[in-house]
């Protein structure tokens, strides 16, 4: 680098390390506009603008005869190895030039993008310039009903400042720059939406239905703190919970020896892929999110989202978009020492110095809890409860679970007394219509009160009480063994831990183990007893007389009717994103 460097329009070298540039005093007032020109991307001026010092007397550059960088020359801040951010001049680099596998895997990608459009009847461009011919991406997707994507597949590490310029030159044609790549540690990271691959040969990518999509995509998990909650709580509460509510964004799948995590009642989210995410962008199903980091105001995370779970992640966070580049942080002005240029070419001979260590952008907050919010009861679940004496139960809460709410609510009630043969009606309630099935569908579009549904679900079996006793003591037996087996060391015997690894952008820590003292005999006694217990009812609900008089199929429809009679339904809308 260099503190001089020579302008062509003006034929005169420049003094960075003056406030007025070594101009004239009648030239001075230029100076704030000279410095914004001098610091404006390569793409957006002339490339030979600014030369190396020795050009002024015709010799030879050194780092043009060295043969990989040019003696054209640009400018750019750089923070010394005193904190001070001053002009400095370097080289710039020959053109870079795909490599064959480069150039081979960037023709297979966009024909990717390009086939995954076909397949789903979005219309799309292929290296074609918007309107205003501000920018040319690799594919642009034309959306319907959704975004309009400009994607760039990306196999060498473009500069942060190159992603932030085609970025935001996407972003004035209208279109969310979507970078494709297979190297979370490019700068695209995190400068821009983005979508990890796995490391793949262009004639896999060619050959391939479709890609799993390994970075860049995130859903949002929300689940209630409590001892029998799947989840452990993030504040270390994991034998009683915190009894608040939980919401992070987590990557669809998590590590693979963390067990299954909550899932919901649909089970275990599959993954997602490459092609996924771009139909489900174009079509609006899946957006864009940005979360800023709480330490600076430049940095954040970039993560594509489904749509349901950014607008439940809206209901309790403001989103933010993108700051936009330019803004001066404290530290960030430019100092000026007063030195003379050098007037000879340096390259080669400067040894390295590393610049001043800047404080770590902080890390955007990728998880909230918030409190839990209080269910209202309905009148009619009053009135009905003596006429059948059930278990008074609860409305379960957002993201908690069915074996949750049956362990808080029938702890002091674990018998299930008989219940009327006859079902009870609800009795009509003032100003309250009946719900209305949806066209279609068979389902309500408005639900009744969790309470009245519990209580009408109950009163409308006809099971043996101790057939229901049995099934309700398996939920809550289930729930007692899950939470057991997640407050006791992840080892049965005694175990080393392993050290986790550190995201380099992110800093988040991933995999790893804390060293596991293991269990005691009475921990071991006790989740014998638990699954003993549990061996004991299946076989006795397995094996009931009940059973004897269905065949087929309806032996299937009644155990599915005994498993909702013995645990409260969870209310529409209440199932957490996984």
């Amino acid at each position: 680098m260099a503190n001089g460097v020579w302008h062509e329009e003006l034929q005169q070298v420049l003094a960075l390390d003056k406030d007025d540039l070594g101009l004239p005093r009648d030239s001075r007032h230029l100076v704030p506009d000279l410095i914004d020109a001098l610091l404006r991307p390569i793409a957006e001026r002339d490339r030979f603008l600014l030369q190396c010092v020795e050009s002024q007397a015709d010799r030879v550059c050194k780092a043009e005869e060295n043969g990989v960088q040019s003696r054209f020359m640009y400018v750019r801040k750089h923070r010394g190895p005193d904190g001070l951010v001053r002009l400095r001049a370097a080289h710039l680099p020959t053109s870079h030039e795909m490599t064959p596998e480069e150039s081979d895997r960037h023709k297979a990608m966009k024909e990717f993008v390009a086939r995954t459009c076909d397949a789903a009847g979005i219309r799309y461009d292929v290296e074609k310039a918007t309107k205003f011919r501000t920018s040319r991406p690799d594919v642009t997707v034309i959306g319907d009903g959704g975004l309009n994507l400009g994607c760039e597949a990306q196999y060498y590490n473009a500069s942060s400042g190159t992603v932030l310029r085609r970025s935001r030159a996407h972003a004035s044609a209208g279109l969310t720059a979507n970078w494709i790549t297979d190297n979370d540690k490019f700068h695209l990271v995190d400068r821009a939406n983005w979508m990890l691959t796995r490391p793949a040969t262009w004639r896999q990518i060619s050959n391939a239905t479709d890609l799993p999509l390994m970075g860049g995509y995130r859903v949002l998990v929300e689940w209630a703190c409590t001892a029998a909650a799947e989840r452990p709580c993030p504040d270390g509460l994991a034998k009683t919970g915190c009894g608040r509510v939980h919401l992070q964004w987590d990557t669809p799948r998590r590590l693979d020896d963390e067990g299954t995590g909550w899932t919901g009642e649909a089970g275990n989210t599959r993954g997602v892929t490459v092609g996924q995410t771009l139909i489900g962008a174009a079509t609006g199903t899946v957006v864009p999110l940005f979360i800023p980091s709480q330490r600076s105001p430049r940095a954040g995370t970039y993560m594509w989202v489904p749509a349901r779970d950014r607008a439940t992640w809206s209901g309790y966070r403001p989103i933010e978009e993108p700051p936009a580049e330019g803004v001066v942080e404290p530290g960030d002005a430019i100092h000026f020492s007063g030195e003379e240029a050098e007037l000879s070419c340096r390259f080669g001979e400067e040894k390295w110095t590393p610049s001043a260590p800047l404080p770590r952008r902080g890390l955007a907050q990728l998880s909230i809890t918030v409190d839990r919010p209080q269910p209202s009861v309905h009148p009619a679940a009053a009135e009905l409860a003596p006429q059948c004496a059930p278990p008074v139960l609860r409305q379960p809460q957002p993201g908690e679970g069915e074996t949750e709410v049956l362990r808080r609510d029938q702890a002091a009630q674990p018998a299930v007394p008989p219940l009327a043969a006859e079902p009870v009606s609800a009795p009509a309630v003032e100003g309250r219509q009946a719900p209305q099935e949806a066209p279609g569908t068979g389902a309500p579009n408005t639900e009744p009160d969790s309470n009245m549904r519990i209580v009408s679900v109950m009163a409308e079996t006809s099971f043996p009480s101790d057939l229901l006793a049995a099934r309700t003591r398996l939920n809550q037996a289930t729930a007692e063994l899950s939470a057991l087996l997640r407050s006791l060391p992840w080892s049965v015997e005694p175990a080393e831990g392993w050290p986790g690894i550190e995201h380099p952008h992110t800093g988040e820590v991933t995999g790893g183990r804390e060293p596991s003292p293991g269990w005691t005999n009475e921990q071991k006694a006790a989740v014998t007893r638990l699954r003993q217990e549990c061996l004991k009812l299946s076989a006795t609900i397995v094996t009931h007389s009940y059973w004897d008089a269905f065949q087929g199929e309806d032996v299937v429809k009644e155990r599915m009717r005994l498993k909702a009679a013995s645990r409260p339904m969870t209310t529409a809308g209440l199932s957490p994103a996984a």
